[in-house]
């Protein structure tokens, strides 16, 4: 299992969600540059391939950690 910072990501996790908000401002091609390097580097975090995939991941490493008591 790789080493995780649980506080870094949560900070992927929530750059992301902020990106999909309906009324998050939208710069076109930087966005979507944006999107991408945060999926990518999700995506190396969890050790996953995908971009749903890790997200899934990532959701539930926090959600597990929470679980044990540790604040994210």
């Amino acid at each position: 299992m790789p080493l995780i910072n649980f506080d870094e990501l949560h900070r992927l996790v929530r750059a992301l969600e902020n990106l999909k908000r309906p009324d998050a401002p939208s710069s076109g091609a930087l966005a979507a540059q944006s999107g991408e390097d945060l999926y990518y580097t999700l995506c190396v975090t969890v050790g996953t391939c995908g971009p749903a995939a890790a997200l899934a991941r990532a959701r539930a490493l926090l959600a597990s950690r929470c679980e044990l008591g540790t604040a994210a």
